[in-house]
């Protein structure tokens, strides 16, 4: 009879227990941006936390909707990345709850569930394609927005999201990434039709030039005339003075790649020969004699657009 006794009493103690856990998934959850979502210190503070955060699925979405793409522009079907590398820039990673899946929708979603943070900024959650990022979001539900739940300027941003402007831009970063960084590029070891093994090796000044001069070449749409204007004037067709601040960030990229243009010009380099793990041979590796001020350059521009990009909220 003790026994039977004491085992209600812990049954009936536990009670509360059991409903403050359930509960504590339905408290109230920090509404995030894209903005601040960009501050690998801001979310360590959140790390474990229930968030909220609207925005639109990426087309580009698994089809299985076991987790989708989470970006604040709509239209958009590839995720963004920083120049040259796999990791998800103004795009995040959310994950729906055990054994269920998301539906896909073309409208402007909220999204809530728990955030979870790479223990350190240089450390990365790498997902079944490849993408790397520090943080995502997992347990998560969404449900569509109302009209009146969306910001006073969603019209003018799903007008540039249309427009295609922003993956310009995004392209235009690629180009001017090359221009910075043109000896960390390499073509890797490959075999040819004929069967024959090549050695990798990473590009000469004489590959990047040819890259970005010559017609047909990778990187020649940029070098092309007129290239940073047409996407200023793509940006004003759109509102002459509403995106200043988007039109003066292409001026200081353009600016940036003419100065690494006259470094590439004026042979501001050196080259060791040397072994080369990657691909275990002996080749002339280059040094920039400011590549480390150009890429400097590059990345305080580039988190000036990714901010504006990440100011944009509904």
């Amino acid at each position: 009879m003790k026994k039977i006794l004491c085992l209600i009493l812990c049954v009936i103690l536990l009670i509360p227990v059991i409903s403050s856990c359930q509960g504590a998934d339905d408290g109230e959850a920090t509404k995030l941006s894209f903005k601040s979502a960009s501050t690998y210190n801001y979310l360590k503070t959140l790390d474990g936390q229930r968030v909220t955060i609207n925005g639109y699925m990426a087309t580009s979405s698994p089809v299985d909707g076991s987790f989708m793409f989470l970006m604040n522009l709509p239209y958009q079907s590839c995720p963004f990345c920083v120049p040259n590398t796999s990791q998800l820039s103004n795009t995040m990673e959310v994950y729906p709850k055990k054994n269920q899946s998301f539906p896909y929708t073309t409208q402007a979603i909220k999204v809530t569930g728990i955030l979870q943070v790479a223990p350190s900024e240089n450390e990365f959650f790498t997902d079944r394609y490849g993408y790397e990022f520090n943080f995502k979001i997992v347990d998560a539900t969404y449900q569509i927005l109302k009209a009146e739940e969306l910001g006073e300027n969603i019209a003018m941003w799903q007008k540039i999201a249309s427009s295609d402007v922003i993956n310009d831009i995004y392209k235009m970063y690629d180009y001017v990434n090359f221009l910075c960084a043109w000896n960390t590029y390499f073509i890797n070891n490959y075999t040819d039709e004929n069967g024959v093994e090549h050695k990798g090796f990473f590009l000469y000044a004489s590959d990047a030039e040819r890259l970005i001069k010559q017609d047909g070449q990778q990187w020649n749409y940029g070098y092309q005339e007129g290239y940073f204007d047409s996407i200023i004037a793509k940006i004003k067709e759109i509102d002459e003075n509403a995106f200043s601040s988007l039109v003066a960030n292409v001026e200081k990229a353009e600016l940036l790649a003419t100065k690494a243009i006259k470094e590439l010009d004026g042979k501001s380099y050196t080259s060791e020969y040397k072994y080369v793990e990657k691909f275990d041979t002996y080749d002339y590796i280059y040094t920039l004699t400011r590549g480390e001020e150009l890429i400097e350059e590059l990345d305080s521009i580039y988190q000036e657009f990714s901010n504006w990009l990440g100011s944009w909220e509904m």
